[in-house]
């Protein structure tokens, strides 16, 4: 797949879980909001802040990746790969199986204030940033994963931002079932 075609499909699911989480999140009380599901498991409130923490870890090391790098005008025509450990992490995302949910990632016991606006704030920067990065070579560019530890840059950028679109759809379908239990 060429980098502009992997761009453009992560920009239209961005803003396509921006309509999403908009839809199922804005109707919610205060109180249907941090209601857990009958059967244990976060509320769409906390499944949120799940949301808003991971992208407070990708967002900055994504804007220090751009930041450092130098533009690439025939970027976007390259073929893009993704690595063996973000193909295994997107690929985690999209299984319906329970993943552990890494520390640095776990929820607040209470959602903060404004969280339905600040996800959706969240999916908005990540639709700018991939607008920023298009002319950027995403193969070249490697970070560590900054939200499990892993000391090495073994997550090229077209992993990050493909992780950050799987990981929020993952967590959409989740608070999909969550909102089902609340009628």
């Amino acid at each position: 797949m060429l980098q502009r075609e992997l761009q453009h499909t992560l920009h239209a699911r961005t803003l396509a879980l921006h309509e999403r989480s908009a839809e199922l999140t804005r109707p919610l009380d205060p109180e249907q909001l941090v209601r857990r599901p009958p059967n244990g498991g976060w509320s769409v409130g906390h499944v949120l802040e799940h949301l808003c923490v991971g992208s407070e870890l990708y967002e900055p090391a994504i804007r220090a990746l751009l930041r450092d790098a130098r533009p690439d005008a025939a970027a976007p025509l390259r073929v893009w790969k993704p690595t063996l450990v973000g193909r295994v992490m997107v690929r985690a995302f999209e299984r319906p199986a329970k993943l552990p949910s890494p520390k640095s990632m776990v929820p607040a016991a209470t959602p903060r204030g404004g969280v339905v606006e600040r996800w959706l704030g969240h999916l908005d920067t990540q639709a700018r940033l991939l607008d920023e990065a298009s002319g950027y070579d995403w193969r070249r560019l490697r970070m560590a994963s900054p939200a499990v530890w892993l000391p090495l840059k073994v997550l090229n950028l077209g992993d990050a931002f493909s992780i950050l679109v799987a990981h929020a759809e993952r967590h959409a379908r989740q608070m999909e079932r969550v909102v089902a239990t609340l009628a």
